[in-house]
């Protein structure tokens, strides 16, 4: 004759799965963070390869513009409609505020340190952002609540996106010598012009 469950039993199976659900979740979520992380450096190093190959064709002179047809402004190139290279790398799987086609791509450039600066002229390359992932407007960040343009990223200005905290409350930056990496500590880099400006 074969045994029944009693209520008992059944209660503590399901509750010991609900316990266990409980502790994988925070482990899942955490794995996906880590992933879109990853595939976020993976797009930044290939926004250093494509920088790059524009730099070689500019004389190694940094310069985020291409001239408007129409003369009037200038446009970022990392606006998807005018991006020499895979649009899709303009977008962090984390950013859900990113619009790549308009002014808004995942990634801002540190232009008002870097703009027409001649890469020889950075002699700490590896310690000055180049890009880094965008604040956007209206995020949890403690220098928002500004009417920013999110393509440019800088630390002190108005209207310039400050840097965003989508990972785990630490940005991915591109560095100027072309290296990834993710950094915590984000008072310091915003209060002070180090990391922007490394001559």
């Amino acid at each position: 004759m074969k045994n029944k469950f009693t209520l008992i039993e059944v209660l503590v199976v399901v509750a010991i799965i609900g316990i266990l659900v409980s502790f994988l979740v925070p482990v899942l979520g955490n794995a996906r963070d880590k992933s879109r992380s990853s595939v976020c450096k993976n797009n930044l190093k290939q926004l250093s390869l494509t920088m790059y190959l524009y730099l070689n064709d500019s004389q190694y002179i940094i310069n985020h513009f291409k001239t408007n047809p129409s003369n009037v402004l200038p446009i970022p190139w990392s606006r998807a409609n005018v991006f020499p290279g895979d649009n899709s790398i303009l977008e962090c799987p984390s950013d859900e505020k990113a619009n790549p086609a308009s002014w808004e791509p995942s990634y801002g450039f540190n232009y008002f340190y870097l703009k027409e600066r001649k890469l020889a002229e950075i002699s700490k390359s590896e310690e000055t952002i180049f890009f880094a992932d965008s604040g956007h407007i209206n995020t949890t960040h403690p220098w928002n609540n500004r009417a920013v343009a999110g393509y440019l990223i800088n630390n002190k200005s108005a209207w310039a996106a400050p840097i965003g905290l989508r990972h785990e409350e630490a940005p991915n930056l591109l560095w100027v010598d072309g290296h990834v990496s993710t950094l915590k500590d984000m008072v310091s880099i915003h209060l002070s012009n180090e990391l922007w400006d490394r001559e």
